[in-house]
């Protein structure tokens, strides 16, 4: 399964790598850095919880100027992430998780594109994601993206990513939600739902428990493994594995796991 994982992540990497470093090492970024001020944007940002946030400096691909409840949240000093690459978000989310985000900014950045020079500053993305504290243990989080500084080309350099505990929250929010926002009218924001191939199948015929053991597949436990981690029976698990391969017309697990990375959901 791991192996699965990899090559996604590889096909999914390149993809954003290659939409995303526009202002990859550029000359004149510096010049726009100078200008910038973070606490114009955070200083009316307000939480629901504990919250982080960071630039995402894409002119250098690290990320910049952290501050909030980081060490409360993530578990790391503001110093552990500054400077750091964009390889530091391996050990924040499960590679599944990654490959998901990765392919959900190659459709922002297409999106990104086909829109004005001028509308790009009113963009927002953002999603639900289980991440991962230093000590390893979990938190259901809120991620929000937008876009803050660009060069004369309108190609982003910074992006403010804010990061927010939400995990009173998620029952009553839906699984992996990703989407779009155009902020321009405050008074109709539009919303872009981001939607892989496949994803309204699985919503539809899927059932939640059978979503965990699928999940727990991709993972790459056995039956027993699951069964134990979930409460159930190995009878129970292996029924549920039955129908999910029924339900998604395959002959494998590993061929559910690539239909459920190709349609987004894991």
């Amino acid at each position: 399964m791991k192996k699965i994982i990899y090559q996604k992540l590889r096909a999914s990497y390149f993809n954003f790598y290659k939409e995303g470093s526009k202002v990859l090492y550029d000359k004149k970024a510096h010049v726009f850095k100078e200008q910038f001020k973070i606490d114009d944007y955070i200083k009316n940002y307000e939480a629901i919880g504990p919250f982080v946030y960071f630039i995402s400096d894409y002119s250098r691909f690290n990320f910049t100027h952290v501050g909030g409840n980081t060490e409360l949240l993530l578990g790391y000093k503001n110093e552990e992430i500054e400077g750091k690459g964009f390889g530091l978000t391996y050990k924040l989310v499960s590679l599944k998780d990654i490959v998901r985000l990765l392919r959900g900014a190659s459709f922002f950045w297409k999106h990104f594109k086909s829109t004005p020079i001028d509308d790009r500053k009113y963009l927002r993305v953002n999603y639900t994601l289980t991440y991962k504290r230093k000590d390893g243990s979990t938190f259901e989080g809120f991620q929000q993206n937008r876009p803050v500084l660009f060069n004369e080309k309108g190609d982003p350099i910074y992006f403010l990513n804010i990061i927010t505990d939400i995990s009173d929250l998620k029952s009553k929010l839906t699984p992996h939600e990703h989407y779009i926002l155009n902020v321009k009218n405050p008074l109709k924001v539009e919303k872009f739902q981001i939607k892989l191939e496949d994803s309204d199948i699985f919503d539809k015929i899927v059932s939640p428990a059978e979503f965990k053991v699928l999940d727990l597949i991709a993972e790459g436990l056995r039956t027993k493994e699951i069964a134990e981690k979930l409460f159930l029976s190995e009878h129970t698990i292996n029924i549920h594995r039955k129908n999910l391969l029924q339900k998604l017309d395959c002959s494998s697990s590993s061929q559910l796991v690539k239909r459920a990375m190709k349609a987004g959901i894991l």
